[in-house]
C-alpha cells in the first residue's frame, strides 16, 4: 500500500468517526430533551398569580383602548354635528351674492320691474337650493282642506264662499324636510257662513207673516 493510499484511508476513517458523534450527540439530546418539554417548563414557570397579573394587564389594555375608540367617535361625532349645515351654508353664500347685486341695480335703476325681476330669480334659486337638501315647500292655496299636520290656524273668518274647516288665505308657506314638518304653513281658516243674529231671523219671520196674513184678507 503506497503512503497516499493510507493517508487517504486515516481520513475517511476520520470523517467516519466524526459522524458517528455527531449521531450519538443528537441522540443524547433527543433522549435528555423530549419534544415540547421544554415549552412545557417554560409555561409551568408562571405562578397563579403572574397568570393572573398578565390577565389584568391584557383586560386593562382592552379597557383603554376601547376608551380611547370611544372618545375618538364621540369626537367625530361632535364635529360632524358642528359642520352639519357648510354644504348647506354654501349654496346659500350664493344667493347672498345675488341679492348684493340686485341691491346695487336697485340704487342704479328706478324700475321697480327690475328689482322685482332680480328678486323672483334670488327667490326661485333660493327654492332650487332647498330642493337640494331634500326640503320641500309645502303646497298650501285657498280652498284647501285644513290639514293639522300640515297647517297652522292662525285665525277663523266666516265665509260664504269656502265651507267651513277650509283655507281662505295663506299667511305664510311651510316647508318639510324629507318627511318631517319643520314649519307648518300658516293660514287663516273658513268657520263657514255667517249666523244670522236672533233679531234678523224674528224680523224676517213677522215679515213672512205679514205677507202671508195680506195674501188671505185679499
Amino acid at each position: 500500500m503506497t503512503e497516499e493510499n493510507e493517508n487517504l484511508d486515516e481520513v475517511l476513517q476520520d470523517e467516519a468517526q466524526l459522524n458517528e458523534l455527531v449521531e450519538e450527540a443528537a441522540e443524547q439530546a433527543t433522549q435528555e430533551v423530549p419534544e415540547g418539554e421544554g415549552i412545557a417548563e417554560v409555561i409551568e414557570e408562571l405562578t397563579p398569580e403572574q397568570e393572573i397579573a398578565e390577565l389584568q394587564d391584557k383586560n386593562i389594555r382592552l379597557l383603554a383602548e376601547m376608551d380611547n375608540l370611544r372618545k375618538r367617535a364621540m369626537r367625530d361625532s361632535a364635529e360632524s354635528r358642528k359642520y352639519a349645515s357648510l354644504p348647506l351654508v354654501n349654496d346659500l353664500l350664493a344667493m347672498t351674492d345675488n341679492l348684493q347685486r340686485a341691491l346695487s341695480a336697485a340704487d342704479q335703476t328706478s324700475s321697480v320691474e327690475s328689482l322685482k325681476s332680480g328678486v323672483e330669480m334670488v327667490l326661485k334659486g333660493i327654492l332650487q337650493i332647498f330642493e337640494k337638501h331634500n326640503c320641500q315647500l309645502i303646497a298650501t292655496e285657498a280652498g284647501q282642506l285644513f290639514d293639522m299636520n300640515l297647517h297652522e290656524a292662525v285665525g277663523m273668518q266666516p265665509s260664504e264662499e269656502q265651507p267651513a274647516n277650509t283655507i281662505l288665505f295663506v299667511a305664510s308657506q311651510g316647508y318639510q324636510l324629507h318627511d318631517r314638518v319643520i314649519r307648518p304653513s300658516q293660514v287663516i281658516v273658513s268657520s263657514g257662513p255667517a249666523a244670522i243674529p236672533l233679531e234678523s231671523e224674528s224680523s224676517a219671520t213677522k215679515e213672512e207673516d205679514t205677507a202671508t196674513e195680506t195674501e188671505t184678507e185679499s
